[in-house]
């Protein structure tokens, strides 16, 4: 199990809860605030999961999704937004969420049992 996160959100508070509450678990955490930065990450690492805010500036979802794939094929998503839910299979959480909720939907997505 990879168990690198990459979370892209450009709200500041956000990426430092859930960096510091994810690290705490004993993840890999790495934070950006935008679309150039998530693809440089991914430019010279490989993923587990990727938690995204729907609404990023530089960067669509899709764009996202497939640089990820191209990269890691395996990588999986969480999305998270204040507003609707994609509409999607893919994983989702509404803001405002608890540290406690992601913790237990991160360790699910990535079959980590010692986290659910």
């Amino acid at each position: 199990m990879n168990k690198k996160i990459l979370v892209v959100d450009d709200e500041p508070l956000v990426l430092d809860a859930i960096g510091r509450a994810l690290s705490k678990e004993g993840y890999e955490v790495m934070t950006v605030q935008d679309g150039n930065s998530c693809l440089e990450a991914l430019s010279f690492s490989e993923f587990g999961l990727i938690i995204m805010d729907l609404h990023i500036p530089g960067i669509s979802t899709g764009a996202l999704a497939g640089a990820a794939r191209a990269r890691c094929p395996e990588t999986k998503f969480l999305f998270i937004s204040g507003g609707q839910a994609p509409d999607e299979a893919t994983p989702y959480i509404q803001k405002p969420f608890r540290i406690s909720d992601i913790r237990k939907l991160v360790g699910s997505i990535l079959g980590d049992t010692a986290h659910n």
